[in-house]
C-alpha cells in the first residue's frame, strides 16, 4: 500500500508535466509563415537603394504583421563610411499587390544614400496567428561586411516569437513526467 502523499505528488507531477508537453506540442505545430524569397535577396550587393523591398512567405499573413527597412551605414559622395540610425520605411499587413497575401512590402523614398540597409519582420500567419520574425540585409553601392553576416549563414536570420519558451515549456514538462514516473514508491509501514 502507497502514502497518499506520495500518489498525490506522483499525480501532481504527472498532471503538470503533461500539461506543459501539450502546451509546448501545440505551439510547435501552429502554422508559421515563413520566409521563401526577397527582393533584393539576403547579403545582396546593389548599385543603388531599390525603390521598395518586399519579403515573400510560405502562408497567408495577418494584418499584424510588419516590415521595418532603415540604413545603418551610409556612404555620402566623400566616400567615408558614416555609422548612424538612418531613415525608417516602415509597413503593415500583406501587400495590397498580392492576391494570395503572402508578401510583406516597404516603399522606400528615391534618392537614399548608399549604404548597409537592414530589413526587419514580424510576419504572422493568418491560420493560428503564430508569429515568426526575422532580418537580412543587404548593400547598396557597398558589399555587405563579412563580420556582419558571420554569424547569419546567408546573411538572414529567421526565429518563431518565444521559441525559447516553447522549449523550456517542452523540456520542463519531459523533466516533471520523468520525476513523477521515477518518483521512488515507498509502501506504508504500520
Amino acid at each position: 500500500m502507497f502514502r497518499l502523499p506520495d500518489l498525490i505528488i506522483r499525480a501532481a507531477l504527472l498532471f503538470f508535466g503533461s500539461v506543459m508537453l501539450l502546451f509546448g506540442a501545440c505551439d510547435l505545430l501552429a502554422p508559421r509563415a515563413r520566409y521563401v524569397n526577397s527582393s533584393p535577396e539576403p547579403g545582396a550587393a546593389l548599385a543603388a537603394p531599390p525603390a521598395s523591398v518586399s519579403i515573400n512567405f510560405s502562408d497567408e499573413l495577418a494584418p499584424e504583421s510588419d516590415i521595418a527597412v532603415a540604413s545603418t551605414i551610409t556612404l555620402p559622395p566623400s566616400g567615408e563610411a558614416v555609422y548612424a540610425d538612418g531613415k525608417r520605411f516602415t509597413a503593415s499587413g500583406p501587400d495590397p499587390g498580392d492576391s494570395r497575401g503572402r508578401t510583406l512590402r516597404a516603399d522606400l523614398e528615391p534618392g537614399l544614400p548608399r549604404g548597409l540597409y537592414w530589413v526587419q519582420w514580424r510576419a504572422v500567419a493568418a491560420r493560428g496567428k503564430a508569429a515568426r520574425f526575422g532580418s537580412f540585409c543587404f548593400g547598396a553601392g557597398m558589399p555587405v561586411p563579412a563580420d556582419i553576416t558571420r554569424d547569419m549563414p546567408g546573411a538572414l536570420r529567421e526565429r518563431d516569437y518565444q521559441w525559447r519558451g516553447r522549449r523550456a515549456a517542452l523540456l520542463g514538462g519531459v523533466l516533471l513526467v520523468a520525476l513523477g514516473a521515477l518518483l521512488p514508491r515507498v509502501p506504508w509501514r504500520r
